[in-house]
């Protein structure tokens, strides 16, 4: 089995295990309304699935984006690597060595 899978199964069992230790029923107030007989736990739970759901609402728009500003820095790397191959393929006349028949083949003149 997978790490992730085991992990899960110990998550789930610990959460099993935190339920039948919290039966404890509450009144819950929320704003004009008021609930009776609810689980703490069924309230936790709720409250955790919301928060996760509001953290991941509020960083997705900032990892959409990176992930775009990523696809733009690889294509340009490509096109750069590109480039780069190319002009190693095909020296432009700057790297040519030119020899005028000249008997000292030394670039420094005496």
């Amino acid at each position: 089995m997978s790490v992730g899978i085991i992990l899960l199964l110990i998550l789930a069992l610990l959460l099993v295990i935190f339920t039948l230790q919290n039966t404890v029923l509450i009144s819950l107030k929320i704003f004009f309304w008021e609930v009776t007989d609810v689980p703490l736990v069924l309230t936790l739970i709720i409250c955790i699935i919301a928060g996760a759901i509001l953290a991941f609402a509020l960083t997705y728009p900032k990892i959409w984006k990176l992930k775009g500003q990523l696809k733009e820095t690889q294509k340009r790397l490509t096109k750069l690597e590109e480039q780069n191959s190319e002009a190693l393929e095909n020296p432009h006349a700057e790297g040519v060595e030119i020899t005028g028949g000249q008997d000292d083949p030394s670039f420094f003149k005496d």
